[in-house]
């Protein structure tokens, strides 16, 4: 018993002695090593370097100036500094794999990423405009969020494209989604990205992010656990800040989501809503079921909403998304000190929408406080868009009760009216008075004066009685 002893106390601290030189000769030759391993790998094509690399015995590695290159020798991908820890017995038996990086930290690299209609990811080299909004991205300077532009096609083309694209994804994902493990590698990491500017293309869409932190935990056999925060993003869509946080799970067939979404600040302009639309959009919304077609459910609020002749206050509301259709349901607004209930839909893929409203108790007095107007009106609102600032449509017609026009006192006031783009029109304006009705089809309103001219007076037999014209 004892001569067994006795020779594991010896051989178990010169085995110990033994590792630890060879984990330090390995942290000596950490980029022979690395070079090796990318030689080696199969996961990204072309050629990789690094300038510095410097390892610790206990697999921890840090290197300097990554550099991507595709197999045209083009730059994919330059990484100023990161750092990853490898697993020991792979580095000691140089048997690599997709497994082998168990963390990976990345800082300030500006990564182009493409999503295939399976969602799955594939790295490119920076466009052009990537290229030349960078900089401003970093300093926040210039307008760089709007420097990426959408070309317009008609709705029913948008429409078939976006039909086409969800059932060819649909019809991928069910049938193998083992693509998505890099060819059927198995990835166990942590990922960790700071301080990164980001290029998106998807289905013809283009975005760009500042100031990404991401960070997951990534098991192709179980699930992903994600999160991440951006700073603002352009292109596309433009916003202050872009946050989700969730999971994927993967061992289902079908891998299945459950994402919380926030989207800070969006501009309504850049998804078509209005040239001069400017109020900032918050939309939250929780994403679940089959990564293939994921269904949404979530709030939209504005704090203001301007739109030709009519300023929204308070606009809260409730949406759901399914097959590239946000519905808005639910929705309410304080409107001149009334109140305005809505409900629309907005298609991502054409980005034509309808709203329609309908407001009680709106007062004139605050809605044109210089017009000597004064009654309580109902509206009901109208507005269509077919993808661009230039062709939106808004009508509607308006009542009210009981008011006074200066000293005129009046039983009803009606109307209707419409908007395109910038101009504001009103027709088969009628004031009643008693049996008299007073009626303009020329009432407009520019910067909130009410104007009437010329105004036509005619009995309670419809006879015309006289004619005025405003000063």
């Amino acid at each position: 018993m004892k001569k067994p002893y006795k020779f594991f106390l010896i051989i178990l601290p010169a085995a110990i002695l033994i590792l630890f030189i060879a984990l330090e000769i390995l942290s000596y030759s950490a980029a022979e090593i690395f070079n090796k391993a990318m030689e080696k790998q199969e996961m990204l094509k072309g050629t990789i370097t690094v300038e510095k690399i410097q390892a610790t015995p206990f697999g921890e590695v840090t290197f300097e100036d990554f550099l991507w290159k595709d197999e045209r020798g083009g730059t994919i991908l330059e990484i100023p500094e990161g750092n990853f820890k490898v697993s020991i017995v792979d580095a000691l038996t140089g048997n690599f794999n997709s497994a082998s990086v168990q963390n990976l930290s990345l800082k300030h690299a500006n990564i182009s990423l493409n999503f295939d209609e399976n969602m799955h990811v594939d790295f490119l080299r920076n466009s052009p405009d990537f290229k030349k909004v960078t900089q401003e991205m970093k300093q926040d300077s210039g307008d760089w969020e709007q420097k990426i532009s959408r070309v317009n096609k008609s709705e029913d083309e948008l429409k078939e494209i976006g039909e086409k694209r969800r059932r060819l994804q649909r019809s991928k994902i069910e049938k193998g989604w083992q693509n998505f493990e890099l060819a059927g590698r198995r990835i166990n990491l942590n990922l960790l990205l700071e301080n990164c500017q980001f290029e998106i293309f998807y289905r013809e869409r283009h975005y760009l992010l500042r100031n990404v932190k991401f960070e997951t935990k990534i098991d192709t056999e179980d699930q992903m656990i994600l999160k991440v925060r951006t700073g603002k993003f352009g292109g596309t869509i433009i916003g202050s800040g872009m946050n989700i946080r969730g999971k994927i799970d993967f061992k289902p067939e079908i891998p299945q989501c459950d994402l919380n979404i926030s989207l800070n600040e969006v501009d309504p302009s850049s998804l078509g809503f209005g040239l001069n639309i400017k109020d900032k959009m918050t939309l939250n919304a929780r994403f679940t079921g089959a990564i293939s077609q994921p269904v949404g459910k979530g709030t939209v609020q504005m704090q203001e909403l301007h739109i030709p002749g009519i300023d929204f206050e308070n606009v809260a509301g409730d949406i759901h998304y399914e097959d590239a259709t946000l519905n808005f349901k639910n929705v309410t607004a304080d409107v001149y000190h009334g109140k305005l209930a809505a409900y629309g839909d907005y298609n991502i893929d054409t980005r034509y929408y309808n709203i329609y409203g309908h407001g009680e108790n709106l007062k004139t007095y605050y809605a044109l406080p210089n017009s000597h107007l004064h009654c309580d009106v109902d509206l009901d609102l109208e507005i269509n868009s077919k993808g661009d600032a230039k062709n939106i449509f808004t009508s509607g017609s308006f009542h009210s009760g009981k008011g006074r026009y200066t000293l005129i006192f009046f039983d009803s006031l009606s109307g209707k009216f419409m908007t395109e783009y910038r101009d504001l029109h009103f027709y088969d304006v009628e004031i009643n008075i008693g049996g008299y009705k007073i009626a303009t089809d020329a009432l407009s309103i520019v910067d909130k004066k009410l104007n009437l001219s010329p105004i036509k007076i005619t009995n309670p037999d419809g006879e015309l009685r006289s004619t005025h014209a405003q000063d």
